[in-house]
């Protein structure tokens, strides 16, 4: 089993994610997978956990130590990946690195390392801040479409994160991951 934190979109921008994300299967038939989470800025990726009591419990204390944080976003952006088996893509809207966001993530690989034992988990050291629109569903080739087609559009906006998510993961296919918990961040 695995987890992650993750930093939930408003309400102005989850509907703004989703109206993307409805323009993107308009295009493409790319899928709405990526809409079975809150739309969110992830801290880490999954990484594996003991138990989930006890990463409910760090949770619990995590969001009570951290502030409401603005996160900048730039572009759209179009990772080739596969996933679940399938030549695919993953369509985010890329978030700017700020000494905000890199001091949260930094506190939180420390303190999980701290408290677990080694959290590691894939892009660690290269993560990209972003919100993710799509992914998985479709071939690469219609992921282009759909970016080429959107990549014009003004995604050069701020939105305040003031929620954090614990995303709990049995595997990483439909059904087997969901948004466990969500707690104000104040």
């Amino acid at each position: 089993m695995k987890a992650t934190f993750a930093l939930l979109a408003n309400n102005d921008l989850e509907n703004y994610a989703k109206k993307l994300a409805l323009k993107a299967q308009n295009t493409g038939k790319l899928g709405f997978e990526a809409c079975r989470l809150p739309f969110h800025v992830s801290l880490k990726q999954p990484f594996d956990i003991p138990n989930l009591d006890s990463i409910e419990k760090y949770f619990d204390s995590f969001v009570k130590s951290i502030n409401p944080i603005t996160i900048h976003f730039t572009e759209l952006d179009l990772y080739k990946a596969n996933i679940m088996g399938n030549d695919s893509g993953v369509l985010s809207i890329k978030a700017e690195r700020t000494k905000q966001l890199d001091e949260l993530q930094k506190i939180f690989f420390a303190e999980l390392d701290k408290k677990f034992g080694d959290c590691k988990a894939e892009h660690d050291d290269d993560y990209v801040f972003h919100m993710t629109i799509s992914y998985g569903l479709a071939p690469s080739v219609q992921y282009d479409k759909v970016f080429n087609e959107l990549k014009g559009y003004d995604y050069n906006f701020e939105s305040v994160f003031s929620q954090l998510g614990l995303f709990y993961y049995e595997d990483f296919k439909p059904g087997a991951y969901f948004c466990y918990k969500k707690a104000d961040i104040i």
